[in-house]
């Protein structure tokens, strides 16, 4: 019996096909999804916490740590790197805990301060340590895999972000002008007088 991986000479990978193709494909789109929605919040929240940093009156000690961790070897880095993981994951099981008490407004406010802080932390401290981190060859290709993910899920959703495009910009074309039309003729005699 002939092992079927080497009768096939080409090195490639096969790719799913048929009804698997199909089967995986809602998945691999809701996870392409979230990819991005994670990605969004990184891009979005990122320069709200930057700005908060720069006005911390601890300028002194932010250059202090940043000079520290630039000293730092690389494994001494990825720990103070992994740091604000551990520290934040206790905050998001709180605003776990308060979603499952049905307190959603302090379980979202939980979530949104970990992920404000933990974004703030983990990108002042890749920055600082960013040379460290990408001399380890595994980080330095986790960071490369996460970028490649990145832009496969962009790809993935962007006929979709396209048609939602057009199918908007044809709304307010068609039957919703009008209303946005009275609309703004409400807000304009609201604030006339």
């Amino acid at each position: 019996m002939s092992d079927p991986l080497s009768s096939d000479p080409s090195p490639q990978r096969r790719r799913p096909s048929g009804p698997h193709r199909s089967a995986l494909r809602p998945l691999f789109m809701v996870l392409a999804v979230l990819f991005l929605i994670e990605a969004w919040l990184w891009e979005k929240t990122a320069p709200m916490v930057a700005w908060v940093a720069r006005h911390i009156p601890f300028e002194a000690l932010k250059h202090a740590i940043a000079r520290w961790a630039r000293r730092l070897p690389p494994y001494g880095a990825l720990v103070l790197f992994v740091v604000p993981l551990i520290l934040i994951e206790p905050i998001n099981i709180l605003a776990l805990w308060f979603y499952a008490h049905k307190e959603f407004v302090l379980g979202s406010l939980c979530f949104l301060v970990a992920k404000l802080v933990g974004v703030g932390l983990m990108a002042f401290l890749f920055e600082a340590c960013r040379a460290q981190l990408r001399s380890i060859r595994w980080f330095a290709r986790l960071c490369d895999g996460v970028l490649a993910i990145n832009a496969w899920a962009h790809r993935q959703v962007e006929p979709y972000k396209v048609q939602l495009k057009e199918a908007f910009a044809a709304w307010t074309r068609g039957r919703g002008n009008g209303f946005w039309r009275r609309v703004m003729d409400i807000r304009r005699r609201a604030f006339r007088s």
